[in-house]
């Protein structure tokens, strides 16, 4: 049953065309994902699609009733007591709210209306990873037609059934979730690159024909010397009428060329690769080390007796609820607090959501470039793999939008000279093209990397390593968060729920077995060896 048509739409800001389509049909029971650059213009088709803007052209009929997530302003309705317990927010607002809370309350007011369309707009902002699974879980059992944008790939895959991408103001629909979607376009430039190629043999081949002929009938001017006046005259002739013959098949091969169908070469970005003469690694067994930190806000105890080692190389993600104390453990480890030490070689380098180490006043590239040890190659080679562009590195900070503005910041980082970075939600606000293009700039990085973060594709492919918050004390686990999820899983059925013990006693083991590597004082190391035969013993108890 058709639930949604559109027709004719076109939409513009000042001269520059945002998208126009011919048309868009959306059925009962699909999902409905929005993609495209920070800009594009994802959520102003989402407004017209929701029928709360109205389109410069064109029109949009619903076939029933329709609900909004917006990204910004907050709802004002109050929530029905299920819908409040359920999404754990208050029914009616009570003064202030958090980001999670606020959120929250946005999704139960619009899943509480049970419409038939259901337009959400980044409804993953603020949620932490257990808000975000509860959202896929209530997306895929909603009964209505859903449309989504969102940045996180994992929900789009889990959820989508087609996938609208808004490109240089042209909109395409791909059937399939988001990784279909990449699929589908990746063969798409596949082709285009085939058609490219083969595009330019035939002109190349046809042009080399075109010279050849004229070069040919030019050379048929000339009567050579020994011939009489007799012979010339028919040479003259007979070349006359052959000449005449070139420049026809020179003109048939000119008219051919001038309807060879004109291909572009598909856009390809350069990988990056950090210069390792700029970049100077950490020196030792550790590059930051934890020796039982423990931190309290006000009555509240974020975390006690944590320890554990990062190696140099590393790539460690903080995983938890909001307020489980990431962010503050990155701030200790910025500021050496008690019980954390960095390694005497470690330059440490801390990206901030607050974006304060942006100058305003000064360009991509200058902001970047500015103490720099890399090379203008380097720089502007990942400024490209960020969608920094050719000519687009001159613009002013102070004329980019938000999710720009944090790319710039990023790539600051990576290019400081540092070898120890700590990535405070490095993936909000930016587009899920930027996401992808920042995983393979993590990947690259030679260096160590502490990250905070709910994006569970950044969370599965780019770090080797977590640490879980989900009590007082937190849980370091070799591996992604997937292979942490499955270990859990697994040490679920295996051991009757003494899954977490057995992982704290695992790591507080390889916490001993590392120290125990570096001390070199006697008594020291006596103490760390009765230590290592306790937590032995209770591990083979458990």
């Amino acid at each position: 049953m058709l639930m949604l048509k559109a027709n004719h739409l076109q939409q513009s800001f000042g001269d520059r065309l945002i998208f126009r389509v011919e048309s868009i049909q959306v059925h009962e029971h699909e999902r409905v994902g929005i993609v495209g650059l920070n800009g594009a213009g994802k959520t102003t088709l989402l407004m017209i699609l929701a029928k709360e803007s109205e389109p410069e052209h064109g029109e949009v009929v619903h076939f029933g009733d329709a609900a909004v997530i917006p990204q910004l302003e907050g709802p004002a309705a109050p929530t029905g007591e299920k819908s409040a317990s359920r999404w754990h927010v208050a029914g009616v607002d009570s003064g202030w709210m958090s980001g999670g809370e606020r959120t929250r309350k946005k999704i139960a007011v619009a899943f509480e209306q049970e419409a038939h369309l259901l337009f959400a707009d980044e409804p993953t902002s603020h949620l932490d990873l257990g808000g975000i699974e509860q959202l896929e879980d209530e997306l895929n059992r909603y009964r209505g037609t859903v449309f989504l944008i969102s940045h996180d790939r994992e929900l789009m895959d889990a959820v989508c059934t087609k996938i609208i991408e808004i490109e240089d103001g042209e909109i395409r629909e791909y059937n399939g979730n988001y990784s279909a979607y990449r699929e589908q376009k990746a063969h798409r430039r596949e082709r285009e690159q085939f058609e490219y190629e083969q595009y330019v043999k035939e002109k190349r081949r046809l042009e080399a024909a075109a010279a050849d002929k004229t070069e040919r009938a030019a050379k048929m001017k000339k009567t050579p010397k020994r011939m009489g006046n007799s012979e010339a005259r028919l040479h003259k002739m007979d070349a006359k009428g052959k000449k005449a013959k070139l420049d026809r098949a020179v003109k048939a091969i000119e008219s051919r060329l001038e309807q060879l169908e004109s291909k572009e070469k598909p856009k390809a970005l350069e990988a990056v690769q950090f210069d390792m003469q700029a970049f100077s690694p950490v020196k030792g067994k550790f590059a930051v080390r934890f020796d039982r930190v423990s931190k309290t806000v006000g009555e509240r105890t974020l975390f006690r007796d944590f320890s554990c080692t990062v190696k140099p190389g590393m790539k460690v993600a903080l995983v938890g609820n909001n307020g489980a104390g990431k962010t503050t453990l990155l701030k200790m480890v910025a500021g050496a607090a008690e019980g954390i030490t960095v390694a005497g070689s470690g330059k440490v380098g801390f990206f901030r959501q607050d974006l304060s180490t942006l100058d305003e006043g000064k360009s991509i590239y200058e902001n970047v470039a500015e103490g720099s040890p890399y090379s203008e190659t380097m720089i502007r080679t990942l400024l490209a793999r960020l969608l920094f562009k050719r000519e687009d590195v001159w613009k002013p900070v102070s004329v980019l939008s938000g999710g720009e503005r944090m790319k710039v910041a990023l790539a600051q980082r990576f290019l400081a000279g540092e070898n120890i970075l700590l990535l405070d939600e490095p993936t909000n606000y930016l587009d899920v093209f930027t996401q992808e293009r920042l995983e393979e700039v993590l990947a690259a990085y030679p260096g160590t990397i502490l990250l905070a973060t709910h994006d569970r594709r950044l969370l599965n492919r780019t770090v080797d390593h977590v640490i879980v918050f989900e009590d007082e004390t937190p849980v370091s686990f070799d591996g992604n968060y997937a292979a942490y999820l499955r270990a859990k899983r697994m040490r679920n059925n295996s051991s009757g729920g003494n899954e977490l013990e057995r992982l704290k006693l695992d790591n507080a083991l390889a916490e001993v077995i590392g120290k125990l590597s570096l001390v070199v004082d006697s008594a020291e190391k006596e103490t760390l060896e009765e230590r290592y035969q306790i937590l032995l013993e209770q591990r083979r108890n458990l």
